[in-house]
C-alpha cells in the first residue's frame, strides 16, 4: 500500500488520535460498568439484610430459607435462559434456542465442583456454629476478605500492594466493629444463606462449649473461610479465562446444578420437621427476600467478570456499614461508638484501597 507524504516528501505521522480514543472510550466504558455493578451488588446486599432482619427479626416470620434459596436459583435459572437464548454473541455454546441450554447442561463439569464447594462451605457454617459462640463466629468470617485477596494473588497473579493489603486489614477490623451487635446473641444455629458479613441467627438459649467443640468450630470456620475464597477467585477465573461462555450461560449452568443440591437439603429438612408442605409461612415479604437474593446471585457474576473478587469484598463489606445506619433509623437496630469506628474504619479502608 502506498504511504502518504507531506508536502517536504516525508511520510506522514500517524494519527494517534484515531487510536487512543477508542481505546480511552472503552475503558470508560469498562469502569461505568465496573462501577455501576458494584453499586448495585452493595445495595442489593444491604436491601437484603434489612429486609430479612425486618421480616424474621420484627414481624418473627418463619420459613425455610432453603426453600428460599432454591426459589431464587429456579428465577436466575429461568432468567439465565431467557438471556442466553437471545444473546447472540459468539460462544463456544452450540445450537440455538433449547439445544444451546441442552449443551450447557452437558457441558457444567467446571460449575459442578464451584457448587459443591459453596455447598461445603455451608455446611462447614452449620457444624461451626454448634460449637462456638456469636462473636467467635462473627469476627472469623471477616477474615474471608484476607483468603479471597490471598488467592487472588496466587492463582491470578494478581499484585495487591502494602497499602492495599493495610487497608484490607483495616476492612477486617472495620466489618468486626460494625458486626458488633451479634456478640451479644445467643445462637444456636444459623440459617442456609449468608449475605457477606451478616448472619442469619435463630436460637434463643445459652450454649455450652467444651475445649474441644471450640477448637473444632475454629478449624471449621477457617476451612469455611479458605473455601470461600478459593470458591470466589475460581468462578472470576471461570467467568474470565477459558471457555468464551457468557455470563448469562455460566449463570444458567450454575443455578441448574445448584438447584439438584439445594433440593436434597430441602427434602433432608422436611424429614427432619415431620412437614410436608411445601412454602409454609411464606409472605409478600419472603418473596421480595428471595428476588432480592437472586438478583444478588446474577450481580456477584457481572461483579466477577467486570470487576474482580477482592472488589467484591469491598462492595459487600459497604453494604454492612449501608445496612447498619438504615437498620439503626429504619428498624430501631444498635449504632453505638464502636459501630461509628466501624463504619468510618470501613468508609476509610474502601477508599485506601480503591484511590491508592
Amino acid at each position: 500500500a502506498a504511504v502518504k507524504k507531506d508536502m517536504t516528501g516525508k511520510p506522514d505521522k500517524p494519527d494517534l488520535s484515531t487510536i487512543v480514543v477508542p481505546e480511552l472510550n472503552s475503558e470508560r466504558s469498562n469502569n461505568s460498568i465496573r462501577w455501576t455493578v458494584l453499586i448495585l451488588l452493595c445495595c442489593q446486599n444491604a436491601g437484603h439484610a434489612l429486609l430479612t432482619r425486618y421480616s424474621r427479626g420484627i414481624l418473627k416470620e418463619s420459613y425455610s430459607f432453603t426453600e428460599v434459596v432454591i426459589v431464587g436459583e429456579f428465577f436466575k435459572l429461568f432468567v439465565s435462559a431467557y438471556l442466553s437464548v437471545v444473546d447472540r454473541s459468539e460462544t463456544d455454546a452450540q445450537g440455538s434456542g433449547f439445544a444451546k441450554l441442552f449443551w450447557l447442561v452437558r457441558n457444567c463439569s467446571k460449575v459442578i465442583l464451584l457448587v459443591i464447594l459453596y455447598a461445603i462451605s455451608n455446611l462447614l457454617s452449620y457444624y461451626a456454629l454448634a460449637r462456638v459462640d456469636a462473636s467467635a463466629y462473627t469476627v472469623l468470617l471477616q477474615l474471608k476478605i484476607l483468603t479471597t485477596a490471598a488467592f487472588a494473588v496466587w492463582i491470578l497473579n494478581r499484585n495487591i500492594s502494602a497499602a492495599k493489603w493495610r487497608a484490607l486489614v483495616l476492612l477486617v477490623i472495620g466489618c468486626v466493629l460494625v458486626a458488633s451487635p451479634a456478640y451479644n446473641q445467643p445462637v444456636e444455629c444459623v440459617e442456609a444463606g449468608e449475605v457477606e458479613g451478616t448472619t442469619l441467627v435463630d436460637g434463643s438459649k445459652d450454649l455450652q462449649f467444651g475445649i474441644v467443640d471450640t477448637v473444632l468450630g475454629f478449624a471449621a470456620i477457617l476451612l469455611m473461610n479458605t473455601i470461600s475464597g478459593f470458591a470466589s477467585i475460581y468462578f472470576e477465573n471461570m467467568l474470565k479465562s477459558g471457555a468464551k461462555v457468557t455470563i448469562w450461560e455460566r449463570n444458567f449452568q450454575l443455578a441448574f446444578c445448584s438447584i439438584w443440591i439445594l433440593s436434597i437439603v430441602v427434602v433432608w429438612e422436611m424429614q427432619q420437621s415431620s412437614r410436608v408442605e411445601l412454602f409454609k409461612g411464606w409472605t409478600i415479604n419472603t418473596w421480595l427476600i428471595m428476588l432480592i437474593q437472586a438478583c444478588g446471585g446474577l450481580l456477584v457474576a457481572a461483579t466477577l467478570k467486570y470487576a474482580d473478587s477482592v472488589l467484591k469484598t469491598l462492595a459487600t463489606s459497604g453494604s454492612i456499614v449501608i445496612s447498619a445506619v438504615l437498620g439503626y433509623f429504619l428498624l430501631g437496630g444498635d449504632l453505638d461508638v464502636f459501630i461509628g469506628l466501624g463504619c468510618v474504619s470501613t468508609i476509610l479502608a474502601i477508599c485506601n484501597y480503591t484511590f491508592e
